[in-house]
């Protein structure tokens, strides 16, 4: 579990080692009453005990195969297919200022951005975009939050307002590229 969560996955996602820590109590848990059924049943049927543990060894296997397929899956991502995009944007992440939590980057490439959106719910961006640059602040009790991102989009290609829903949309056009600016906030 250590192994998969990273800076990236930490910065956004603080509870993923509690939570991941739980759900290992509890396959462990359902693989022990699993284990504890069938050796009730076992004892009505008279089953000799070499048959009871390939059971019970059969039975805790599929019970936490769960989360050796969810972890295998998460170092292959995090460690080995995704390991330089995350690096990089381990680097560029910092923490910012305003309300009591917060992180804010500049110049992420729009696969950096991705990632991030994968774990956190920032809007999605159009793939020609370009410089992005992002602020989040939140109170971390409170449902106060800020957040503003910054792009880049060639002149030509229109801007996909989809996922602005609930804040102001900002355009400036310097020579062949506009540069978006998005900001919400809740207070």
């Amino acid at each position: 579990m250590a192994y998969w969560t990273d800076f990236v996955e930490l910065t956004f996602n603080s509870y993923v080692r509690p939570i991941e820590f739980l759900k290992i109590i509890g396959f462990t848990l359902l693989s022990l009453i699993g284990i504890r059924i069938a050796i009730g049943f076992f004892r009505k049927r008279n089953t000799p005990i070499k048959m009871r543990i390939q059971i019970s060894a059969l039975i805790t296997i599929l019970i936490s195969s769960f989360l050796y397929f969810n972890y295998s899956k998460n170092i292959y991502k995090n460690r080995i297919q995704k390991s330089e995009l995350r690096k990089g944007l381990a680097m560029k992440i910092e923490p910012a200022n305003g309300l009591a939590f917060g992180t804010k980057a500049d110049n992420l490439t729009f696969d950096e951005y991705q990632e991030i959106t994968r774990i956190k719910w920032f809007p999605k961006l159009q793939k020609n975009a370009d410089s992005i640059s992002y602020h989040y602040t939140y109170d971390g009790f409170l449902p106060d939050y800020s957040f503003n991102v910054s792009y880049n989009l060639p002149k030509n290609i229109g801007i996909d307002s989809t996922e602005f829903k609930y804040g102001k949309i900002k355009i400036d056009t310097i020579g062949n590229i506009k540069r978006i600016s998005y900001s919400e906030y809740e207070q």
